[in-house]
């Protein structure tokens, strides 16, 4: 700690120099946006086991539309003049069990555009689980009497809208952290300063590291009078 105190100057002057690094370069950085929406898969008709087998799949419908090939086929059919490979950068799929919903979120510097994405990818596999109902609905005709097989629908919930707050870049929080690091840096070189700094500065100094005997001293000028 005496190090430190002595060395204050390095350790201000390493943080200072990080957080207006940090801010620089985060400060410079495009604004972000996140618009996001959620699908329900519903049992039809409700059903315990239907219901189960729809939580279980929801692991399954987060890998079917965070795929290259979806993607690519959601964004031509709404006709966006944007590349699979820009939205699988910025493309969040989630699911909770608890609710049977899966989230979608598109974090883009274009808030319009990520809504527009979202939105088009939730449609797509909507109209892809209504087709995938009918085929079984084909496959797997009405029994005797009459029941059919069941199946998982597909909701959208709520229409993605482009957001108006940014969620990134963090200046402040990245700015801070900046700082932080600098400072231990800076504890660092003041550790690593003192131990190159050969300087004699007292007489025990002198005894241990000379071996020599003090033939004089001279007193520090005293600021008072």
């Amino acid at each position: 700690m005496l190090i430190v105190l002595r060395r204050w100057w390095l350790v201000v002057l390493a943080a200072l120099a990080a957080a207006a690094v940090g801010y620089g370069v985060t400060a410079t950085q495009p604004r972000t946006y996140q618009a996001g929406t959620n699908l329900m898969a519903i049992a039809q008709p409700p059903d315990y086991w239907l219901d189960l087998y729809a939580k279980n799949r929801l692991a399954s419908y987060t890998d079917l539309i965070n795929n290259w090939d979806f993607v690519a086929a959601a964004l031509q059919q709404a006709h966006l003049n944007v590349t699979p490979g820009e939205v699988m950068g910025g493309l969040s799929v989630g699911h909770n069990p608890d609710s049977n919903t899966v989230q979608i979120a598109l974090t883009d510097t274009d808030p319009a555009r990520a809504a527009s994405v979202v939105n088009a990818l939730a449609d797509a596999f909507v109209a892809r689980s209504v087709n995938d109902n009918r085929q079984i609905a084909a496959d797997f005709p009405a029994n005797s009497s009459g029941q059919r097989q069941g199946t998982v629908q597909i909701l959208k919930l709520g229409t993605a809208s482009a957001p108006t707050t940014p969620i990134g870049p963090r200046v402040k929080l990245n700015t801070v952290a900046a700082a932080l690091l600098g400072g231990v840096f800076g504890v660092l070189l003041a550790f690593g300063a003192e131990y190159l700094d050969d300087t004699l500065r007292t007489e025990q100094d002198i005894d241990r590291y000379l071996a020599l005997p003090t033939v004089i001293a001279i007193p520090r000028r005293s600021t008072g009078r």
